[in-house]
């Protein structure tokens, strides 16, 4: 056990320590892909951009402007009348809003008043935001003809109507679940590919140290081949499990809904974790040095994310290809993940999580077979 943990230290110091960048970039990106992922997707998400000229700046301006604020999807601002053009062409609005001056003050005096909305020609948004706002519209001349242009009780009136509208209750639909579910799923993906490609490290240390003549020199010493493999796997395990903690935490500091809780996340990542060191141990087995094992791991990886449903969704695959992805540890993860969003419980989807188990086992034990083999040659010879 001693030499074990000796090992474990002396892999994590020479990860750390003596290639820091490299570590500090497999841990980052993922961080990095999923925040650029966010910029994009709120870039083109699909929000209405309104700009606002509010000449009157009264109450019931207010409460036109504040309703609209209230609303999921529409992104509010005030503007210049002088800036309009240049924020059409920029596209930077879709829509403007002009409220002229005295406009609260006519409608007090029962005057028929209207808000100016200025969109892109042939934009279905500018009507879409024209009815809402006659909607508003109706509801204040209503106020304004029961209040028979008394100042006092219009007000009155209208503030009763502004605390109605304001009561939010914030919920998201289905729509923006559904994107945010789609956002986690491809974040989900991205951290999958770095986690095997951290786990192939796991190899190519093993090569990497017989280069060096560490692996001869180390087995000089009172180490078993087990402890050897042992400090190796759990060494690497470590580093993964480090990344996947720090994903778990970049998706709540960037407030991404993904449907799980942290503990559910980590439970299916770490199990994601040992098919990495097993399929990276696996693919090292049957190398006969560095490059051979690059090269195959390399193609086993992006076959694997491919096929298993990280970057493509399992439901638009063509059906040949939706067969094969059962054979491919990484359609359970995400199989795991996609029916917890649908509603399922966590406790449902424990046959995933044990076909998951069962894949790790089955490459460590051809991985463990392999090399037994392969080393007893060398003994031999």
């Amino acid at each position: 056990m001693k030499n074990i943990l000796t090992l474990i230290k002396n892999n994590l110091r020479v990860d750390i320590v003596k290639n820091p960048f490299e570590f500090l970039i497999g841990l980052i990106a993922p961080v990095i892909i999923l925040y650029v992922m966010l910029m994009v997707i709120n870039t083109s998400s699909g929000y209405i951009n309104i700009g606002v000229i509010d000449n009157d700046n009264s109450r019931t301006s207010n409460i036109i402007i504040n309703s609209l604020k209230n609303k999921e999807g529409y992104n509010v601002k005030v503007i210049n009348d002088k800036d309009v053009d240049n924020l059409f062409s920029e596209k930077a609005v879709n829509v403007v809003l002009e409220i002229k001056t005295e406009f609260e003050k006519d409608i007090i005096e029962g005057n028929t008043n209207k808000v100016k909305v200025t969109s892109i020609k042939d934009d279905g948004i500018g009507n879409l935001i024209k009815e809402f706002i006659n909607m508003e519209m109706a509801n204040i001349n209503d106020i304004s003809l029961a209040s028979n242009k008394n100042e006092e009780v219009y007000y009155k009136s209208i503030d009763n109507y502004s605390k109605n509208i304001s009561v939010n209750i914030k919920k998201e639909s289905l729509g923006d679940l559904n994107s945010d579910y789609f956002t986690s799923q491809i974040y989900i993906g991205f951290l999958i590919m770095f986690m095997l490609i951290r786990g192939m490290k796991t190899a190519y240390r093993i090569f990497d140290e017989k280069d060096e003549n560490i692996y001869m020199r180390i087995f000089m010493a009172p180490v078993k081949t087990i402890e050897y493999y042992l400090g190796i796997i759990i060494s690497g395990y470590i580093s993964i499990l480090i990344q996947v903690i720090l994903g778990i935490i970049s998706i709540n500091i960037l407030n991404i809904e993904i449907g799980l809780n942290n503990i559910q996340m980590f439970v299916i990542l770490s199990l994601v974790g040992l098919v990495s060191i097993s399929l990276a141990l696996c693919c090292g087995a049957f190398a006969k040095n560095r490059t051979e094992a690059s090269n195959t791991f390399n193609f086993a990886n992006m076959l694997l994310l491919m096929l298993g449903g990280a970057f493509v969704p399992l439901e638009v695959m063509p059906p040949l290809i939706e067969k094969i992805s059962y054979f491919t540890p990484i359609r359970w993860a995400m199989k795991t993940i996609s029916d917890i969003q649908q509603g399922y419980s966590f406790s449902e989807t424990y046959k995933y999580l044990f076909i998951l188990f069962l894949f790790s086992v089955a490459f460590f034990v051809i991985a463990a077979y392999k090399t037994a083999k392969s080393e007893k040659k060398i003994m031999i010879n």
